[in-house]
């Protein structure tokens, strides 16, 4: 009964995530409809094209358009690279236990391999990005992926070291050149900070969906194959799909603009970028969430297994471990949705004027908490931490799945939140490099944390309980440390400008978004009961 729940809220999950998923493009094909139902029926003509262009909302729906297509043109290759990897997540841990029947040292010392080489390959595989081109660092992944996953044909445990250690080297570039790909470009555009938020809500529910799917067929190819070294292979065929489509379909970048005048950022000059206390901050919040994250990823599959065998006796069989990976995915991507429907609230909100003659409302803080992407992590990430003590703590299969379930959804939220951060804060002349570097800590964070591992259950506690710890100040430093993130060097070019940097959304729409004051903001007013202006309201602040 209870191995039938996995598959139950499976599918319970998956038409809720599909209908929120497709719910703004059946409004958006709607409000498209009935405009032209409206422009057909009114005497009113149609814009000519010089308001078209011209116009400012025209402007911002043309910008919109852009961006749409150039999310389609690097998901199209990103998923398949994910779903590569996803497809092999779910299964090395069950393969090397189960299949290859290691003890629990061996497992551990296996997965430590992978993580020591991503934690040495961080130190160069951004700049080395930097420097030949991040295109060309993503074919390299592909490459370096694929031998990793054939590895797994051999029992060898020469072999299968030397294919984790290729796994990390892969892992590092994942994380890193196809981010940094996408950040530039999208910079290269000037398609927008706040799109570019939206973007990452867009590209952690499409890495989702990805996973979903690759829970799926990796389960099938087990069934096919009658063993769990088919989901290996089947990702060698998928990144060689990927290979193809990088070639054909991305230019390069080098860390720069192609139009930009600087030169590219020494590795001496990047680590002077270490003196920002918000990339302190991230790279701490990220050692914590996401080393958490792989432990859960690690501990999850013989966490569930044994509370499973604690009811059905020793003997029974597996849990569904595709159809659980694939239930966590989906409530990873409704926490997604949920970011991704703030950003645009929140978008929307400053763009609307204020009534001068009505008095500014002040803004609760329950408001303010969950408006501010910073505010939100650090909500998330100490909820996340709870989570996982009820698991740990509460040895029932039925609430330690659905603790698992909680957690994945603060991940999704977490995940698009803090590449959002890390788009804004960090700089675009060693962006791989940098992003390697703030991933170090979270290897050694996992390296630490496996090399401890033993097969006890009140170990898995005593970990999960320093991960709450550590959780609870990642949410601290989420909350205080990021506070005010903004573009590092951009410097305003007006006081309007200037204003939104010193401001939150809600207080700076209050103050000034009004018809009066958004002219006064660059133009002064001959008249002698005019409004506030911004150059005032900044003196004022400053005072």
């Amino acid at each position: 009964m209870i191995a039938n729940l996995y598959w139950i809220t499976l599918f319970v999950l998956l038409p809720v995530t599909v209908l929120l998923m497709s719910r703004s493009l059946l409004a958006k094909a709607a409000q498209s409809f009935l405009a032209k139902a409206k422009r057909h029926t009114s005497d009113t003509p149609p814009p000519s094209p010089t308001e078209s262009v011209t116009g400012e909302d025209d402007n911002e729906r043309i910008k919109d358009k852009e961006a749409r297509a150039f999310q389609i043109k690097f998901l199209k290759v990103y998923l398949f690279a994910m779903a590569a990897d996803w497809l092999q997540g779910p299964y090395t841990y069950p393969l090397l236990k189960t299949e290859f029947e290691f003890p629990e040292k061996t497992v551990a010392s296996l997965y430590m391999t992978t993580f020591i080489a991503a934690a040495i390959s961080s130190l160069l595989v951004g700049f080395l990005a930097d420097k030949f081109g991040r295109r060309n660092a993503c074919l390299a992944f592909c490459l370096i992926h694929s031998l990793s996953a054939l590895s797994v044909l051999s029992k060898d445990l020469k072999v299968l070291y030397a294919g984790q250690a290729l796994g990390g080297i892969g892992l590092a570039m994942l994380w890193t050149v196809f981010e940094s790909w996408m950040v530039t470009e999208w910079n290269t555009r000037k398609l927008g900070d706040e799109r570019l938020g939206t973007m990452f809500g867009t590209m952690t529910r499409a890495n989702c969906s990805a996973a979903v799917l690759g829970g799926l067929i990796g389960d099938l190819a087990v069934e096919v194959s009658g063993t769990r070294k088919g989901p290996f292979v089947v990702g060698v065929a998928i990144e060689a799909i990927a290979a193809a489509m990088l070639i054909c379909c991305w230019n390069e970048n080098y860390g720069q603009p192609k139009d930009s005048k600087e030169k590219r950022m020494t590795p001496k000059e990047t680590l002077r970028q270490l003196g920002d206390i918000k990339i302190w901050a991230l790279s701490f919040i990220s050692c914590c969430w996401e080393g958490t994250n792989f432990l859960v990823l690690f501990f999850w599959p013989g966490i569930l297994q044994d509370a499973h065998r604690r009811i059905h006796g020793p003997d029974a069989e597996d849990v569904p471990y595709g159809p659980i990976f694939a239930a966590f995915m989906l409530a990873m991507i409704l926490g997604a949705l949920l970011f991704s429907a703030i950003m645009k609230r929140k978008k929307s909100r400053l763009a609307l004027p204020v009534d001068p003659s009505q008095s500014p409302s002040k803004t609760s803080w329950l408001k303010k908490a969950f408006t501010n992407p910073h505010n939100l992590m650090g909500i998330v990430i100490f909820i996340g931490g709870g989570c996982l003590l009820q698991s740990a703590y509460v040895p029932i299969e039925v609430l330690a799945f659905f603790g698992y379930l909680l957690f994945e959804f603060c991940n999704g939220i977490y995940v698009p939140c803090v590449a959002y951060h890390r788009g804004i804060v960090v700089n675009e002349g060693n962006r791989a490099g940098l992003y390697g570097l703030m991933k170090l800590p979270h290897f050694l964070f996992v390296i630490i944390a496996l090399a401890t591992a033993v097969e006890d259950p009140r170990h898995r506690q005593t970990v999960f309980l320093a991960c709450f710890s550590t959780l609870v100040a990642a949410s601290l430093a989420s909350i205080i440390g990021l506070r005010g993130s903004a573009p590092e060097g951009k410097k305003p070019e007006n006081d309007l400008e200037q204003l939104m940097e010193m401001s939150d959304g809600d207080s700076f729409r209050e103050k000034m978004l009004t018809p009066h004051t958004l002219a006064s903001a660059s133009t002064p007013t001959l008249s002698t009961t005019r409004p506030t202006t911004a150059h005032e309201i900044i003196m004022d602040k400053k005072s």
